[in-house]
């Protein structure tokens, strides 16, 4: 991963400005709210989303309503890279690059049998260059290793490539997958790190949320962790089981692994992410629920990052990454919307799970 020497992000940022008024706002959601998933296939048809409902999957409802989605969201994502060039390009390939690492380990765990393989293409996002026809190709390979040659031989990124091919020889010893995908999640967030902070000022901003994300990642894994092993489920932590790249180091987190009250462990990790996490961490001490405290981090990371259309740089990464963020906060908006309507969610609790835009979580 290495930029050019300057980034003209002025032009694309003035481009993008302008798509935000394609993004789904309160009005559209309230309107949306306590349809069944005919009535919102209908009512995207008559949104941005109509060339996308038109592709979507037939058959099951929610499973064509998912396909839109991630049929919009690869479509309006690659739009906004097209609007960057050299530097700036680069800056938002990084900014984007999260959904190659994410199909990367799709793809492994889909071959390796820890996901279904019926749900694996709505799964995949259509960003980035693990799509079709390449995403059928490696779908359809019999076996994970020759998914894994596959992936390494068609990856842009030749160190990414090596950990590839390096973690599955680890793999096919151990039969570990949760190791073979750690190599590859940790040399991602590593390298990263590093290249968005040689960036200089243009990227601060993500790097700040780069960070930010890898320091949640290790708080929920360390909680996890220190259940894992208060249960016996584990004899004792893997060595990576933590993300470099954080602004907290590993290290900060391994003395929460064996306090004994909870408590006493959202003390200790209250001091290394701040005031921020206080209040999450007492709710979570309180209750045990770790599924809530990650959604809570979640919902907050994505709101702070789309609130920089009004707070960040005009002229930095900062517009780019608060478009990208609103657009994640729509799918999921939309797929909150899809699992109500087949589960039958009140209305009243879709309304407080929503993420309106504009509104700080």
């Amino acid at each position: 991963m290495r930029l050019a020497p300057r980034a003209e992000l002025a032009y694309g940022n003035t481009r993008l400005r302008a798509r935000r008024g394609d993004l789904l706002d309160g009005a559209d959601y309230e309107r949306l709210i306590g349809e069944d998933i005919d009535g919102l296939l209908e009512a995207l048809g008559g949104m941005p989303y109509a060339r996308d409902v038109e592709a979507a999957e037939r058959g099951d409802g929610l499973r064509g309503l998912h396909d839109a989605i991630r049929r919009n969201v690869g479509r309006t994502l690659e739009e906004m890279r097209a609007f960057y060039a050299e530097r700036a390009r680069e800056l938002v390939d990084l900014l984007l690059s999260r959904f190659d690492i994410q199909n990367i380990v799709s793809v492994l765990r889909t071959k390796a049998g820890a996901e279904r393989p019926e749900a694996a293409p709505v799964a995949l996002a259509a960003v980035g260059w693990l799509v079709d026809p390449l995403a059928g190709e490696l779908l359809g390979q019999r076996e994970l290793a020759g998914a894994v040659d596959l992936l390494a031989r068609s990856s842009p990124d030749r160190d990414q490539a090596h950990v590839l091919r390096t973690g599955f020889i680890e793999y096919e010893r151990t039969e570990d997958l949760a190791a073979l995908e750690r190599a590859v999640v940790a040399d991602h967030a590593a390298r990263c790190s590093v290249t968005l902070a040689a960036a200089g000022a243009p990227a601060a901003t993500l790097l700040r949320f780069t960070r930010r994300e890898i320091d949640e990642r290790n708080l929920v894994t360390a909680l996890r962790l220190r259940d894992a092993l208060a249960d016996g489920a584990i004899a004792a932590p893997p060595d990576d089981a933590l993300l470099p790249g954080g602004s907290a180091p590993p290290a900060a987190f391994e003395s929460a692994l064996h306090a004994p009250a909870p408590t006493a462990v959202a003390g200790t990790l209250a001091r290394v992410g701040g005031e921020a996490w206080r209040a999450v961490l007492s709710r979570w001490a309180a209750s045990g629920d770790l599924t809530m405290l990650e959604r809570e981090l979640e919902r907050r990371r994505i709101a702070d990052a789309a609130a920089l259309f009004a707070s960040g740089d005009p002229l930095a990464i900062d517009v780019p990454l608060a478009f990208t963020a609103a657009k994640l906060a729509e799918a999921r908006n939309l797929r909150l919307l899809g699992e109500a309507a087949v589960r039958g969610i009140s209305s009243d609790v879709v309304r407080h799970e929503l993420l309106w835009p504009g509104v700080r979580a």
